[in-house]
């Protein structure tokens, strides 16, 4: 199924090029580099686009600008297909029952921001989460604002989408998943075992995660602040601290 709001799409900048280029190397199209360019991100894209048997071009600066609206591109674009999502038997059939001891998914409840969504698929796949999980409503696409968000990290996720997450959700703990949401509720994460494998629940920055989702957790956890902060961390932060406590006890516990 191809990505919402995905196809085919110019990407520019380096850790969106190199890493679309190393993780996905078949969606890769055309890659356009700015004349007379000789830095190493540049022939590394070059050598990777030929291999992958992608079109290259050297074209005036000007070109690059027209592809990306006048963004930021460093002197290398790429055309390319961003992520194609996948259903959730295909994302659970990627991991055997016998091979789920340390797994970690990131489920996103109505994140709608292409930016937040990008940042937090960077800290998951930084942190050791394997896949992410998105509705089909109400959550933002993966699109070319994503891949750069994220520095190229959710070209090299795998992303379930669902149409139901509440359903997805049940049928992972029935494959024997934990399900932690993230809430300003629960008690502190540091103070809580994540048993694995396990769905971490990220909720939007203005609601949370809604009434449903958050009922058919196993366990809500919060992350604790100064008294002189103000309001909650934003999701992609939050995520960031609950993958890295995640991490830190799978490293332990391995």
């Amino acid at each position: 199924m191809a990505a919402r709001g995905g196809g085919v799409q110019w990407l520019g900048g380096f850790h969106s090029v190199l890493e679309t280029l190393r993780g996905k190397p078949g969606s890769a199209k055309e890659l356009l580099v700015e004349e007379n360019s000789r830095g190493p991100e540049s022939s590394e894209a070059v050598q990777l686009a030929r291999a992958a048997g992608a079109r290259v071009r050297f074209v005036p600066r000007r070109e690059l600008d027209r592809c990306v609206g006048g963004g930021r591109h460093q002197g290398l674009v790429l055309r390319a297909a961003l992520h194609e999502d996948e259903s959730l038997d295909g994302l659970l059939a990627r991991f055997p029952a016998e091979d789920r001891k340390g797994l970690v998914f990131v489920a996103l409840d109505q994140i709608q921001d292409p930016q937040n969504l990008g940042a937090i698929a960077r800290c998951a796949l930084n942190l050791g989460a394997r896949a992410l999980i998105l509705p089909e409503r109400r959550s933002a696409p993966v699109t070319e604002a994503a891949v750069k968000s994220s520095a190229g990290a959710i070209q090299k996720l795998p992303v379930a989408s669902v149409v139901n997450l509440g359903q997805a959700l049940e049928r992972l703990k029935a494959e024997g998943f934990w399900v932690y949401g993230a809430d300003a509720a629960g008690g502190p994460a540091w103070d809580k075992v994540f048993n694995t494998p396990l769905v971490l629940i990220i909720g939007s920055e203005g609601f949370g995660m809604r009434p449903l989702v958050r009922g058919l957790c196993d366990e809500l956890v919060g992350i604790p602040q100064a008294s002189g902060g103000v309001e909650s961390l934003n999701a992609s932060a939050a995520a960031a601290v609950l993958l890295y406590e995640i991490a830190r006890q799978n490293t332990r516990n391995i």
